[in-house]
């Protein structure tokens, strides 16, 4: 895998789970407790299954990108 599609892959999943958890944080407004417990843990699992299928791989392929999203999540809080 090239470098840029490994960071690619970084980066939507980054963006996939920060759309889950915004929405999370809207059905928590809208539902029961115990609805949202069951809406949380869904989207825990699906963040975990994007996450798995990205970016454990993309770092798989190019370690050496791991170091490098670290340092600009820390400058920037978010990846470039």
């Amino acid at each position: 895998m090239m470098r840029s599609a490994a960071k690619r892959r970084v980066r939507v999943s980054f963006s996939v789970g920060r759309e889950l958890r915004d929405l999370l944080l809207r059905l928590k407004e809208q539902c029961s407790a115990e609805e949202h417990k069951g809406h949380a843990r869904a989207i825990a699992g699906a963040i975990h299954g994007v996450n798995t299928a990205l970016i454990d791989r993309a770092l798989a392929a190019q370690p050496e990108l791991e170091d490098r999203i670290e340092a600009e999540l820390a400058e920037f809080g978010r990846i470039r």
